[in-house]
């Protein structure tokens, strides 16, 4: 990190502070600006931006049950992935992980389903590429009651905790792996409906390959759903403080970049629209 620690702070120490401010800044923006704004949109108060019409609904049935039943416990890495020091922090936060970031994502999440759900179908088969601590996968899975969600990411303690939160719910149409989202297996190739990525993508330190893998897992006429801060305003208000206090943070996208990587990669559609204030959501087309 290094702001605190030139005037003497330790290293320990001005992680705990940073942490402490990060947490501090979500909590109180959710609370003064995206829980206010959701009755408002609601009413057509609150207008957000968008880019590009919606992409058309499915025609078709998904692809159903496949990874979650031949896989019924994580599949890991057999050795320490490249860049794996981008998420250490995450392993170490896994199980508090979900107390930290709900009272912010929540919301987000709220208003991006009310688009995305349009877009399952009952047998629609899911990958969530950074899945956290599984809280999104859980909820789209219940979405996909004939289908199933394969919940990823690249930190083993993360892809372990949502296996056992999962299981602890009672839920069976999931599988998990513990995968790089620019060099995912190469058995999921046109293998999945629907992509979905929920506050990570500023993580990604190659976003344009990132966009590349999903496109290839897609089968023709897929959909790629990504959430993610992003919006001009919102990048010179927060990137200080997210490259100070976010572990693994590498930049935020606008829907503008968004637009260029995703086409860049193949996708026939896009549309990005801003959830609340800040957040964005992409749809893309395969």
């Amino acid at each position: 990190m290094g702001y605190l620690s030139a005037i003497g702070i330790p290293d320990e120490q001005e992680r705990i502070i940073a942490g402490s401010l990060l947490i501090g800044s979500l909590w109180t923006y959710a609370a003064n600006v995206f829980y206010p704004l959701q009755p408002l949109k609601r009413l057509g108060v609150y207008r957000p931006p968008q880019i590009g019409p919606l992409p058309p609904l499915p025609d078709r049935p998904g692809l159903g049950a496949h990874f979650s039943r031949r896989c019924p416990f994580p599949v890991l890495l057999e050795s320490r992935p490249d860049r794996y020091d981008l998420v250490d922090e995450f392993d170490h936060i896994a199980h508090e992980y979900e107390t930290y970031i709900k009272p912010f994502s929540e919301p987000v999440i709220a208003e991006a389903l009310k688009v995305m759900q349009a877009y399952f179908t009952s047998s629609s088969r899911v990958i969530d590429t950074s899945c956290g601590a599984g809280t999104e996968a859980m909820q789209l899975a219940l979405l996909v009651p004939e289908g199933e969600v394969v919940a990823a990411d690249l930190a083993a303690e993360m892809v372990q905790t949502t296996f056992q939160q999962a299981r602890s719910a009672g839920i069976g149409n999931m599988a998990f792996f513990q995968a790089d989202v620019a060099n995912l297996p190469i058995e999921f190739t046109a293998m999945f409906d629907i992509t979905f990525c929920s506050l990570a993508f500023h993580h990604y330190p190659e976003p344009q390959a990132a966009t590349r893998e999903v496109h290839r897992i897609l089968r023709p006429g897929g959909y790629a759903f990504a959430v993610d801060a992003g919006p001009e305003w919102f990048k010179l208000m927060s990137n200080w403080l997210a490259k100070w206090a976010d572990p693994g943070w590498i930049g935020f996208h606008s829907g503008d970049e968004f637009k260029a990587m995703f086409e860049a990669s193949g996708f026939s559609q896009f549309h990005w629209q801003e959830l609340l204030p800040g957040m964005g959501l992409v749809v893309a087309m395969k």
